[in-house]
């Protein structure tokens, strides 16, 4: 009898919850695919090279079981107080408490299966996307992905222990509320909101300090990336704190603030009917202001992570531009103590690197340092006075041999020495009155060339050749343009990999070394580390997100019946079908899309946020498009907001609107 009971439950739930069982099954299913990941045997994660990948996707999925975890227990136990009068009912007919728990265990362990098995089938085909896009990110072939045995355990574990505990949560609210409360819980009136003026004030306070706030992160992030001045972790989670705690008294002012001020513009509430809906705005926002809030915060940080996992992809690949201008780069071996065995000279590595892609250009060049050089006109600060100092020298011939190989333009000295440098901080100093002493000549300061740099340093100085005469060399190294980009570099390392034996303190001891530096196997490591950061930031903000619009649909939807009885009493005034719609329209969407406001005007402090850390890092040129991107998140974003708001009012609308007749 009791099952019957809870499976009829059931089905009438999912008839009236249906868009809210349908983000749970989709958060679900992006579970299963995240899961799977881990022990894809396309992504290798198992291997030691990929540990560091494999226990970040694992972080990710413990910090998503606990958002998960958290949202279904508050929607769980929001549910039930929904259903007190049903619950109440059920005590006055003669059943215990335990039959209501054993009544609500059966409906939660079906909804549970329902959910994961749904959840399943629908994750095989997110697995099958989330992999292709990883394999894309890595440029790697795209392959069908099998799937994992331990990916589906650990997605079973995973949801049965979601829906457990949020079922716990609705244990402890049955056992302690009492009869009269679930019978007449709905029929207490709400309270208005007292003292408007100091909420108003709170309002106001709540709006300065979560922008004195983002000032401050702003202005840390930015001093972090810019320099090394300490561990700054601690004041940029505290000022995260502060935005999210400001966040939600900002949205709790709003509500007690904004709707009073509206209620004594007698204008404003004597026009349609206004007057009817800001009072179902005041119940709403009222009562929800502090999970409008939290929902906030959460549409903010799923906006921020998705901004960031692409500013990183866009810094890394031009950070690995920068530092691999050449495909193959050898560098020379003056490591004394090393006695190399089986050294493979460029004349030998040549006709290897052929048979994995075709040399089409090659160059010789010497680096010099000298470190007993002193400047003539010192600078101001330390750093302005010994960055030239201490930096790397090359000969204006070898300089323009290497830019004649990557197609940028070569220099002439006339005696001078050239800047060139890949760092903002550098880019930004003022040179012109050093004079550098080589030999018995000096070289005045003769310009400054920005990005567009054939050597890998972040600052160096080209010099005519005359002025490295007198200096010894720093590092010979010979690079290569390949004409296939792509190629089995890992098979490539391999071959270029030789031993060697050194000596210490404990004997002879041997090793494996490669003098050779590869900018595919570069790119591979890199893309494998950032497209693993990208999918988890993505998975962050497409989680947030559907747990945001599952909350408001289940507020929404559960509000359906009382609703119909209000607005049945608004078409017996004589209120048309036409204003009906209007009125539910702007009942609708004043809640829907407040959560939505301060996390998309956002996206223009992050976007500039974001592009003044591109600059820093000397990539100028990628400014716009991080600009672009910041834009068409936040514009996905909405997009997907107002496709769920538009299916939610919908429903809503077939359900609440009554035909003008009485």
């Amino acid at each position: 009898m009791l099952a019957k009971l809870a499976l009829r439950n059931v089905r009438r739930q999912m008839s009236n919850y249906f868009v809210y069982f349908m983000t749970v099954i989709l958060t679900v299913a992006l579970l299963f695919a995240l899961c799977n990941m881990i022990f894809s045997p396309q992504l290798n994660l198992d291997a030691e090279s990929n540990s560091g990948m494999k226990n970040g996707l694992m972080v990710l999925i413990a910090f998503v079981f606990v958002i998960v975890t958290f949202v279904l227990g508050y929607a769980a136990s929001f549910l039930l107080k929904f259903r007190k009068q049903e619950f109440g009912m059920y005590l006055t007919l003669g059943m215990t408490r335990n039959n209501i728990l054993l009544i609500f265990l059966t409906e939660t362990l079906i909804m549970g299966i329902v959910a994961l098995g749904t959840g399943i089938l629908l994750g095989l085909f997110f697995y099958q996307g989330m992999v292709a896009i990883m394999m894309k990110l890595m440029q790697l072939e795209l392959t069908f992905a099998s799937y994992s045995a331990k990916g589906l355990l650990v997605t079973i574990g995973l949801v049965i222990a979601i829906f457990l505990l949020s079922a716990f949560t609705s244990f402890v609210y049955l056992e302690v509320v009492n009869i009269y409360d679930l019978l007449h819980g709905a029929q207490k009136s709400e309270k208005k909101s007292r003292h408007p003026k100091v909420w108003v004030f709170i309002m106001a306070a709540s709006l300065l300090i979560m922008i004195g706030a983002a000032m401050d992160f702003i202005g840390l992030i930015e001093i972090r990336y810019s320099s090394s001045k300490g561990n700054l972790d601690t004041e940029i989670m505290l000022d995260l704190l502060i935005i999210a705690i400001a966040l939600i008294f900002l949205h709790i002012g709003v509500a007690k603030s904004l709707i009073p001020f509206l209620f004594k513009k007698k204008t404003f509430c004597g026009r349609g009917t206004n007057t009817f809906t800001l009072r179902q705005l005041s119940g709403t926002l009222s009562v929800n202001s502090v999970m409008v809030g939290l929902m906030a915060f959460l549409l903010t940080a799923a906006i921020f992570v998705s901004n960031c996992a692409f500013f990183l992809k866009i810094l890394e690949r031009t950070g690995h531009e920068r530092s691999n201008p050449f495909d193959v780069t050898y560098v020379e071996n003056n490591d004394t103590d090393r006695k190399t065995d089986q050294a493979i000279l460029p004349e030998e590595a040549e006709p290897i690197i052929d048979n994995y892609a075709k040399i089409e250009k090659k160059c010789t060049y010497t680096t010099y340092r000298d470190e007993t050089n002193e400047l003539a006109e010192p600078l101001d600060t330390w750093y302005e006075k010994n960055v030239l100092y201490v930096c790397t020298n090359i000969s204006q011939s070898d300089f323009n041999a290497l830019c004649r190989a990557l197609g940028y333009p070569t220099v002439n000295l006339g005696g001078r020495f050239l800047v060139v440098t890949n760092s903002t901080l550098a880019a930004e100093t003022d040179y012109s009155s050093v004079t550098l002493h080589f030999g018995s000549k000096d070289y005045p300061y003769g310009g400054k060339r920005e990005g567009q740099s054939p050597l890998p340093d972040s600052i160096y100085t080209v010099v005519p050749d005359e002025a490295v005469e007198s200096l010894e060399g720093q590092e010979k190294k010979v690079v290569y343009v390949l004409e296939q980009k792509q190629y089995d570099a890992e098979g490539l390392q391999e071959d270029l990999t030789y031993h060697y034996t050194y000596t210490d303190e404990y004997g002879e001891n041997t090793n494996d070394t490669c003098d050779y530096r590869l900018k595919e196997m570069d790119r591979q490591v890199g893309d494998s580390e950032i497209a693993i950061f990208i999918i988890g930031a993505l998975y962050i903000g497409i989680v947030f997100l559907l747990m945001v619009m599952a909350i408001l649909a289940l507020k929404i939807m559960s509000g359906l019946t009382e609703d119909k009885r209000r607005y049945r009493m608004l078409s017996c005034l004589g209120v048309s079908e036409g204003e009906q719609r209007q009125t539910l329209l702007r009942q609708t969407a004043g809640f829907f899309f407040q959560p939505l406001i301060l996390p998309v005007l956002s996206s223009v402090p992050m976007g500039w946020l974001f592009g003044r850390l591109l600059q820093l890092h000397g990539c100028a040129g990628q400014v716009g498009e991080m600009y672009l991107t910041t834009f068409l998140i936040a514009l996905v974003i909405t997009i997907l907001y107002l496709l769920y708001f538009i299916a939610i009012y919908q429903i809503a609308k077939r359900t609440v609107v009554q035909k003008t007749k009485c």
